[in-house]
């Protein structure tokens, strides 16, 4: 029997609130409802995604799976096309989010387990990085501390050198 491993959307800088959401959450809260489109209403979205960030990373932060060496692997979509990134090593899965969305902080991204490993999209004005995070096996971590690999010339991580997160993160 195949196990299937979980695949799920872990954050969004899009905002999930539709506003029929928005009016039940101040009927709840006994709160004044604003208008669509007005910008308190914009700015409660706004705070309800750095709510989400922070819960992310409190939930990271306590999860076991979190602590564990990882290697970002990915492409950057620019200007003048698809570039491969120089493979990088973590030592947090929460460490490995940072660096990818690190000065994206105003674009849209999002953030997605997905078959094993995490998925990181950032969206921007020249294209789309695209980012994967992966564990890193046993085999792994003695790969990538041996000396003889120079990451700016040769580093090319193997499928092997990976392990899938199975289960939930937290």
């Amino acid at each position: 029997m195949t196990k299937v491993l979980k695949q799920m959307q872990l954050f969004t800088t899009d905002p999930s609130w539709e506003y029929e959401d928005y009016l039940d959450y101040c009927e709840e809260m006994e709160i004044e409802p604003v208008p669509e489109d007005s910008h308190e209403y914009w700015e409660f979205l706004q705070r309800q995604t750095e709510n989400d960030w922070g819960d992310l990373e409190a939930n990271l932060e306590c999860s076991g799976a979190n602590a564990q060496p990882c290697m970002i692997i990915g492409s950057a979509g620019l200007w003048d096309g698809r570039h491969e990134i120089i493979p990088v090593l973590c030592d947090t899965i929460w460490g490995a989010i940072e660096k990818c969305v690190s000065g994206n902080y105003d674009k849209e991204f999002d953030i997605d387990l997905n078959e094993g490993h995490i998925d990181i999209t950032v969206h921007h004005h020249d294209g789309t990085n695209c980012y994967e995070i992966w564990l890193l096996s046993e085999r792994g971590k003695t790969e990538v501390a041996r000396p003889i690999y120079q990451w700016e010339k040769d580093y090319d991580p193997k499928r092997w050198w990976f392990k899938l997160i199975r289960g939930y993160l937290f």
